[in-house]
């Protein structure tokens, strides 16, 4: 969390320079690039690497054998990006689409080289050396970005950043792991993990097909400018969700994993992690809603104005699922319920589709609020469908973020006031009291809810797993029903 947290600083400061030398239309051009890629990089995966974490008893020649099929799917995902980007770049008239599609190819086989190692780091819990290849990954892409902004390169800039920071990463990852695959292959050893693949892959393409398709809906139905937007806004929205949400769920897993024969420590652990991330993201979010005008016409530039009402309608939703839905994706696999998780998947992307056919007629500001109107919705749902095994209650759920949303909202109503004095008339005295505030608010939350945030600190610091209440044999009769 904080190597993610630098990048998220790092952010405010690379961005107001990459903005005002890129156009609004290079966002947007890099954002439906980006659409391919990310598909390619869900599938070079296809959550194998979770599955070795999973397996505590494979060995060299099981390592090694997912090693290779996972290299080889990133290398077919290479060329299949490279044949696809003319045809992309054509549906949605933007020639200059297939060469920076060909560039970035190279992403999702640099990904899938590192899968099988940084696996074998994550088992280890070496987590801090994973923080330190990605504060320098992270540094390399944004100095690189910045360079080439200032050199004019335009939307190049933003295709070497993803460039340099993928393969700074795999470099530092092979260098950190132990793992040394072995020329060897054992298909027999391979099948569980293809098996996993299969139950994962199809739900992690809808999770990302869902997000994409907004992109895509927005570019073919608004256009190029409203994307840019769009894009511009989901750069900062998405960041609660890659710098803290990402981060966590990989340790929940793993530690989920080390008690899968007891249900009520593993969801003791969801409700830990949830009321971590809460305590987090959801003051400085709330915070950050309100306030996101003068700091995004201070950060960004007047152009880019629109962004603000994107952010403060969207932002919500973003952090919902990133408190509530990420952790519960680990929930239902460490135990491979993946067929409740497919049931979960299915209608959050039905419902997805659904708000956006309903609001892009409406604008761009009418998508960004159909974001934060799925999250209320779909988050309650996921408790449900998890508590028919887990013994999960709704009303815990809930009561687990209620103090971060009360200090969030009191901080929120804060800044609103002090933005109503003299002394705060103008863009600067308004931006930095809401990046105060903002940083600020998770500190008076833990003030608030000190005694339950030690207890779920205390859950994740432990290493010992407490004997489950239920017999290992009715917990299997549970499950099977």
């Amino acid at each position: 969390m904080s190597a993610r947290a630098y990048l998220a600083a790092s952010q405010f400061l690379v961005l107001p320079i990459v903005a005002r030398e890129l156009s609004v239309e290079d966002f947007a051009l890099m954002a439906l690039a980006m659409v391919i890629v990310v598909l390619a990089l869900t599938i070079s995966d296809a959550g194998m690497g979770r599955s070795l974490i999973r397996s505590t008893d494979a060995d060299q020649v099981e390592w090694s054998s997912v090693f290779w099929t996972i290299t080889a799917g990133g290398a077919g995902l290479t060329l299949i990006t490279c044949a696809l980007a003319p045809l992309f770049a054509w549906f949605f008239e933007a020639p200059k689409l297939t060469s920076l599609l060909i560039a970035l190819s190279v992403v999702p086989l640099m990904q899938a080289i590192g899968a099988a190692p940084n696996a074998e780091i994550e088992t280890r819990e070496n987590y801090a050396g994973i923080a330190r290849v990605q504060i320098i990954s992270t540094t390399c892409g944004l100095v690189t970005a910045v360079a080439l902004a200032l050199l004019g390169a335009g939307v190049w800039a933003l295709v070497a950043q993803q460039i340099v920071l993928a393969g700074t990463r795999l470099i530092g990852t092979l260098m950190l792991s132990r793992f040394r695959p072995l020329f060897t292959f054992s298909t027999e050893k391979l099948w569980p993990h293809l098996i996993f693949a299969r139950d994962t892959l199809g739900m992690s393409l809808l999770m990302v097909g869902r997000q994409q398709l907004t992109i895509m809906g927005i570019s073919k139905f608004l256009g190029a400018t409203p994307l840019g937007y769009y894009s511009m806004s989901e750069r900062f929205g998405r960041l609660p969700q890659f710098g803290v949400a990402g981060p966590m769920t990989s340790v929940v897993f793993v530690r989920m994993s080390k008690a899968q024969d007891n249900l009520e420590h593993i969801a003791a652990i969801y409700l830990a992690a949830m009321r971590i991330l809460a305590l987090i993201l959801i003051p400085s979010m709330a915070v950050g809603a309100v306030a996101a005008g003068p700091v995004f016409t201070l950060f960004l530039g007047p152009n880019w104005d629109p962004v603000t009402a994107v952010f403060a309608l969207s932002i919500g939703g973003l952090v919902l699922e990133a408190v509530g839905f990420f952790a519960l994706q680990s929930l239902l696999r460490v135990i491979a319920r993946t067929d409740l998780l497919l049931r979960l998947v299915l209608e959050t992307v039905a419902l997805r589709l659904v708000l956006l056919a309903c609001t892009l007629p409406l604008g761009l500001e009418a998508v960004a609020a159909s974001i934060t109107i799925w999250g209320l919705l779909i988050v309650p749902r996921g408790w449900q469908i998890a508590s028919r095994v887990f013994p999960l209650r709704l009303r815990d759920c809930v009561m687990t973020l209620v103090p971060s949303m009360v200090v969030g909202a009191f901080m929120s109503v804060v800044w609103v006031l002090l933005a109503k004095l003299p002394a705060f008339e103008g863009v600067w005295p308004q931006a930095i009291a809401g990046v105060l505030l903002a940083a600020a608010a998770p500190g008076v939350c833990w003030l608030v809810d000190r005694s339950a945030m030690k207890d779920a600190i205390a859950t994740f610091r432990s290493d010992q797993v407490p004997a489950p209440k239920t017999p290992k044999r009715k917990v299997g009769a549970e499950l099977k029903a």
